[in-house]
């Protein structure tokens, strides 16, 4: 729930636009010739592209579609659309089931479909439209590519430039049904070339409102260049897939995801995506908290877990998160005071006793989102319950590693890690 407001520039007459208390906006924008204003809404079930005039009146959707044109506003400044220069259109990154493509929509309804791949940070100048672009193949790069659609310019590569030519490989978007008859959502990685089942590794996204995108994801590509299917299920709670399917995490979360994980493991189980006896579950941040579940709910799917910064006590997040997430949990677990008995059941560290299979922890002590404590309590509780559990910390990290030298490390003792307890046990 949000809302665009206009005013003048010392705060004065203040209007509000778009928005409201079931309806996700963001992203608002000016026209270049500033006649009129451009957000992104989910009033339609969608988070599409709308326009209207300054003060908000004769809103319209640009492009109505069953396809998200943003992505979850945890921080400022994304730019998933972009005006053209004499405000005649936009471009913009549509979401095709975790599959990114950029359009080009006129005002007067025309569309264009230009180039497959993530586009992120948008703008639209004299030369054309310039953005960072990304793939399951293809490092971040900044492109320039002009409207028409016939050309294509690379300025710059970040980080893995020179992997295309290692056999990466593109997932496929994959659907199953949830305990509860539900379809979930989620992106398979197989290895190129393997002539028996592979084992596989479950890569839950963090949020727990994230979603698995097909854009550039060095850790999918380390694990499949080394054997591994990679599964990266959007259970719901997830975003890409329209407003109903993010709400219905609603009072959820510890339950919704895990049930949805699971079910996507039976289903890999049965379609013949993976080695039934090789499997393993990682994630990062509210994906570590559904791995650790997971690893306490459903041991005989999973073979062993990786929490990379995970939550492990929902009351101490609730209490101690940062302010920008303060009273996120009342939304997906429910008002702390009133459910106390919800929030310990969906603790993992209330359930560290019933974890039986081998747990990875890797954590920063400069954590404000989950700090350091969350980690320390589960690993305490593992091992004074006879679990088995490595436990590492990362000296100046903090909420996902940053350090190269960091994120090299954690790749390395994960891959020794499964390696000794998947692969070779």
């Amino acid at each position: 729930a949000s809302r665009i407001v206009v005013a003048r520039p010392d705060g004065t007459d203040r209007i509000v636009v778009a928005g409201g208390d079931e309806v996700s906006v963001g992203q608002p924008r000016f026209a270049p010739d500033g006649s009129a204003l451009a957000y992104v809404s989910d009033v339609s079930g969608w988070w599409n592209i709308w326009t209207a005039r300054p003060d908000g009146s004769d809103a319209a959707s640009v492009l109505a579609e069953p396809r998200e044109h943003a992505e979850p506003a945890w921080g400022p400044g994304q730019r998933s659309f972009a005006w053209a220069p004499d405000a005649s259109a936009f471009a913009l990154n549509r979401n095709e089931d975790g599959f990114g493509r950029l359009v080009v929509v006129g005002r007067n309804g025309s569309t264009h479909e230009r180039s497959k791949g993530w586009h992120h940070a948008l703008d639209w100048g004299a030369v054309g439209v310039v953005c960072v672009r990304s793939g399951a193949r293809t490092p971040p790069t900044i492109t320039v590519l002009t409207p028409d659609g016939d050309g294509r310019r690379e300025l710059a590569r970040g980080a893995g430039a020179g992997f295309e030519a290692a056999g990466l490989v593109e997932p496929e978007a994959v659907t199953w049904g949830s305990d509860d008859g539900a379809t979930v959502h989620g992106l398979l990685y197989r290895p190129a070339e393997t002539t028996e089942l592979p084992p596989m590794l479950v890569d839950i996204h963090g949020g727990p409102t994230g979603q698995a995108t097909v854009a550039w994801n060095a850790r999918h590509q380390f694990f499949v260049s080394r054997g591994w299917a990679v599964l990266a299920p959007d259970h719901r709670g997830s975003t890409g897939h329209g407003r109903a399917y993010t709400q219905a995490m609603t009072n959820g979360w510890g339950t919704v995801d895990v049930a949805d994980t699971a079910a996507g493991i039976r289903a890999a189980r049965v379609n013949g995506w993976c080695d039934p006896a090789r499997v393993a579950a990682i994630g990062g941040s509210a994906g570590g908290l559904t791995v650790l579940l997971l690893c306490a709910h459903h041991g005989k799917l999973v073979h062993a877990g990786v929490s990379l910064y995970g939550v492990t006590d929902l009351q101490a997040l609730a209490a101690s998160t940062h302010r920008f997430e303060s009273r996120y949990l009342d939304r997906i677990v429910g008002e702390p005071g009133e459910f106390a008995g919800r929030y310990r059941d969906r603790s993992p560290v209330t359930h560290a006793s019933e974890i039986r299979v081998p747990v990875l922890v890797l954590q920063g002590d400069a954590d404000n989102v989950v700090p350091p404590d969350q980690a320390r309590l589960v690993v305490d509780a593992i091992r004074n319950a006879g679990g088995t559990v490595e436990h590492h910390v990362y000296e100046g990290e903090g909420h996902g590693f940053r350090r190269p030298d960091t994120i090299a490390d954690a790749l390395d003792r994960t891959d020794a890690f499964l390696r000794r307890w998947v692969l070779e046990a």
